[in-house]
């Protein structure tokens, strides 16, 4: 990434300016301030939160058939090796109707788009938090090749990629365990992974397509398809399935997405699951009442049914592995869990490219475990069984 960086720095410092070289560059950026963001969790005390709520910095350079794209990581966590950028990629337009990309960035399948005052499900829009697996795929090294555009109909995009964090093998081949205890007695916490600039496809693999079609000026439609798998152990794939629509004209906007999503993780992985189900829409409409005021509604709907490994006492290479007390609890569970929230609004844009959001929302989740309702507390779900509101007036700003 810092030879990329450096590359584009030297050539626009070395071309003359007056010979036959095109070479653009442009910075953009958006700022979202809160104002005023109160939230309030059923059973906790409410908060309020005034600042910067989202920070977004990316710089583009062009020269001919090639372009580059760079975004800074302004609000992620720089402490983690190859983290600085959260885009950093290359595209080469030399062949008509065709663009051809590698480097790391967004995986597109999804149709996301902004609710109201919060982002979508698919990307962290929550107060009481969800458990889906299947959410926007970025922070990811890729080499994407697409065919079509507007004139065309249609744009097609296809995507090999992988994670930026990676499993550790030992000379075996095998995963390397982070545990603790004795050297005859442990208890298994995780396993050891290393951050990578690109990935194995001996150790990992992700496609993914999306497929949009312009039916008319005004509407649009798409289909999207993700695949993962972890090929350290792993037993099943990672896949979802997305369904998408977008209507647009001068008095409304409208937004569409449903997604289906299966996944499965390693029994001492990060947010494990043995297999999990889920299924989410979401639903959104902007109206433009003049130039300057419009009304905005969102709706978003998550359901998940997560079956847990089941953890037991198992001998390997002359070392016996306990389960800890929270793998105990929760081997083998089922939970069934609904999410769902309601976003108003209005808008007043103060110019063309500056608004201010006035608005609310309301969200609830109902969770079963074992198929027992109404529990105070389910192990390994937050804020299980409650709801809450926010109340939020934001500043948004484009350069």
């Amino acid at each position: 990434m810092k030879k990329l960086l450096c590359t584009l720095v030297l050539l626009s410092s070395l071309l003359p300016l007056n010979n036959a070289w095109s070479f653009d560059t442009s910075v953009r950026g958006f700022i979202a301030l809160d104002a005023l963001n109160f939230e309030k969790i059923s059973g906790q005390k409410g908060s309020t939160v005034i600042g910067i709520g989202v920070l977004d910095l990316k710089v583009f350079a062009e020269q001919d058939d090639m372009a580059a794209a760079i975004k800074l990581n302004l609000d992620g966590k720089l402490d983690r090796q190859n983290t600085l950028f959260e885009e950093a990629y290359v595209t080469y337009k030399g062949v008509p109707d065709f663009r051809f990309s590698l480097g790391k960035g967004i995986v597109r399948f999804q149709n996301l788009h902004w609710g109201v005052i919060e982002n979508t499900y698919q990307d962290g829009g929550t107060i009481i938090g969800t458990e889906n697996q299947i959410r926007k795929i970025s922070n990811k090294a890729f080499a994407s090749v697409s065919y079509g555009g507007r004139s065309k109909g249609f744009i097609d995009q296809f995507t090999v990629w992988g994670d930026s964090t990676q499993m550790y093998s030992d000379e075996k081949g095998s995963a390397s365990y982070v545990s603790t205890g004795s050297a005859t007695v442990k208890t298994i916490t995780g396993y050891r992974t290393e951050e990578v600039a690109g990935f194995d496809t001996a150790k990992q693999l992700g496609l993914a397509n999306k497929f949009d079609l312009y039916l008319t000026d005004a509407w649009k439609v798409n289909f999207g398809q993700m695949y993962y798998k972890n090929r350290m152990g792993a037993e099943k794939a990672n896949y979802s399935f997305d369904i998408g629509a977008n209507y647009e004209s001068n008095a409304m906007e409208f937004w569409m997405d449903a997604i289906y999503g299966f996944s499965s993780r390693l029994p001492y992985d990060s947010y494990t699951t043995k297999a999990k189900n889920e299924y989410f829409l979401q639903l959104g409409m902007e109206y433009y009442l003049n130039e300057k005021w419009s009304l905005v509604e969102n709706v978003e709907g998550l359901y998940v049914k997560d079956l847990q490994h089941t953890y037991t006492t198992f001998v390997e290479d002359g070392v016996t592995y306990n389960p800890t007390t929270f793998q105990a609890e929760k081997s083998g569970a089922t939970y069934k869990i609904l999410t769902y929230k309601l976003e108003t609004g209005i808008k007043y844009k103060i110019t063309k490219s500056s608004q201010v959001t006035f608005g609310g929302l309301y969200e609830k989740k109902q969770t079963s475990r074992n198929g027992v309702k109404d529990l105070a507390f389910v192990r390994d779900v937050r804020n299980a069984n409650t709801d809450a509101y926010q109340l939020s007036a934001s500043i948004s700003f484009w350069f």
